[in-house]
């Protein structure tokens, strides 16, 4: 049976919790740009510390918010829950000192809001209703809410998450540091890698754990799930059989299989392992990385420069705008963008929005208001202050397709007039960019476009040895966009 990958977040936070943005809003904004999602309200701490001048009660008076709107989170999961159109999911957040934080997702709507001292009482509550439980932040220090990966079963958590706004837990090097907490950096012994060496099959995803009520905030985590169809049945069927993965930002696809099986597929022993992984990114493929027991085998690479002749007719593109002052210099200002890109000559086949979380706004929204094959017309907003990982822009990712000849056209109807117009050949040689106004006003910019060559990058192994192996896939691109496959077991 043929499968999709299902974009979405897993994991995320608003006011009704301790953090920012309400409820309603976050339910919109996941169903403007994912296929499916979770608002996982911050719910309870049983073994929280008293803190220096009554910091805790922070977490304490946000548990009592989550307990008062828990109908209401119930109502509008189950409001939002369209099969074939939107995956909602409902769920919520168990922090622990001891024992890591995770989150639990029902399968229907019939999950409660229930208080538990100790993880197994969670655990037996997980298996009672037939829900998952997804470790999430491992890996902090243990004792300092990172994951004690003896206690993790994975029969109720098939998959971890690795990478949200907190940073990576793949390993304890690389991007993605542990530096926006207080809980402190990477420990070895608390990463997903360490987890696989120790024997756990834990697969992987990726989830924003954003904290200003924004799903599927660019740059903090996704999960990406292969599934026959988009309901919460077909996306729980593919997470517990670790058909997932994790990307950064950038909606990466990865096909991995191993003698013909998935990414997630536990195989018997054999002595020949015919690996095959296929790469399809937004920019160019700095490097895929095939990794057996912790140790890339065998990498592959996207081209920086391929010839355009013969002209490949498909190509990516990213227009990204904002920048603008310094919020620094006490003239900070929040952009509201318009903007309408057309193609003619040629077709748009595919529009991805690429929306970070910042700066809050209640009111305020980035959406799609129109979209064809021929044009595409969004709003946006940008601001420096509040801008995530001090990235003060937003993007919307296209593929076209048509000859070099074929006409972008730009056009910024706010914040004020502004035209760029290029053929397809151009934009493959050269990036464009106007001001919005004089200096230091915003900008936008079309990035020189990306050919297949750059963007697709494949590996074919074949691995002859004896014995136990787990392998998976990492990718990398030249903007820092990365993902992650779940493992493959043999023997």
């Amino acid at each position: 049976m043929s499968r999709t990958i299902y974009w979405g977040d897993l994991h995320n936070h608003n006011a009704v919790g301790y953090a920012q943005g309400s409820l309603a809003r976050s339910f919109e904004i996941a169903q403007e740009h994912l296929d499916f999602f979770a608002h996982t309200g911050h719910s309870q701490w049983p073994d929280m510390p008293v803190m220096p001048q009554d910091a805790h009660m922070k977490w304490v008076n946000g548990f009592a918010v989550m307990k008062r709107a828990w109908p209401e989170v119930k109502r509008l999961t189950r409001a939002a829950n369209r099969p074939g159109e939107f995956a909602c999911f409902l769920g919520w957040e168990f922090h622990s000192s001891t024992w890591g934080d995770y989150h639990i997702l029902f399968p229907d709507d019939a999950g409660e809001l229930r208080y538990f001292a100790t993880l197994d009482g969670l655990k037996a509550y997980a298996r009672d209703t037939g829900a998952l439980l997804i470790p999430h932040h491992p890996a902090y220090p243990r004792l300092w809410r990172g994951q004690f990966w003896e206690h993790v079963d994975p029969e109720l958590s098939p998959v971890a998450e690795i990478l949200s706004e907190h940073g990576g837990a793949e390993r304890d090097r690389g991007l993605h540091d542990y530096i926006r907490h207080s809980m402190g950096g990477r420990a070895t012994d608390s990463t997903w890698q360490w987890a696989l060496d120790h024997g756990l099959r834990l697969g992987c995803v990726g989830s924003t754990d954003d904290h200003l009520g924004y799903p599927g905030a660019w740059g903090e985590g996704l999960a990406a799930v292969l599934a026959e169809e988009l309901t919460r049945e077909a996306i729980l069927a593919a997470i517990r059989a670790r058909r997932c993965y994790a990307v950064s930002g950038d909606r990466i696809e990865i096909d991995f299989a191993l003698n013909g099986a998935p990414m997630g597929s536990e195989l018997p022993a054999t002595d020949v392992r015919e690996i095959a992984v296929s790469v399809r990114g937004w920019d160019e493929i700095s490097m895929v990385e095939l990794v057996r027991k912790g140790e890339p085998i065998a990498r592959a690479f996207g081209r920086q420069r391929p010839p355009l002749d013969p002209w490949p007719g498909r190509m990516r593109c990213r227009v990204r705008y904002g920048w603008g002052p310094w919020a620094t210099l006490a003239m900070p200002r929040t952009c509201d963008w318009r903007l309408r890109l057309s193609l003619s000559g040629g077709s748009i086949r595919h529009v991805v929005p690429a929306w970070q979380a910042g700066p809050y706004e209640e009111r305020r929204r980035d959406r799609v208001l129109a979209r064809g094959e021929r044009s595409c017309e969004w709003q946006s907003f940008t601001a420096r202050a509040q801008a995530f990982a001090e990235d003060p822009t937003k993007a919307m990712l296209f593929e076209f397709d048509g000859p070099a000849s074929a006409v972008v056209r730009l056009e910024v109807i706010e914040p004020a007039p502004r035209l760029i117009e290029r053929t397809l050949g151009e934009l493959a040689r050269n990036s464009a960019a106007e001001f919005t106004g004089p200096f230091t006003s915003e900008n936008v910019q079309i990035e020189r476009l990306v050919a297949p060559a750059s963007y697709e990058a494949s590996l074919e192994v074949t691995d002859e040895r004896t014995g136990a192996d787990w392998y998976y896939v990492r990718v990398t691109q030249a903007n820092g966009q990365m993902a992650w496959s779940s493992p493959i077991w043999v023997g």
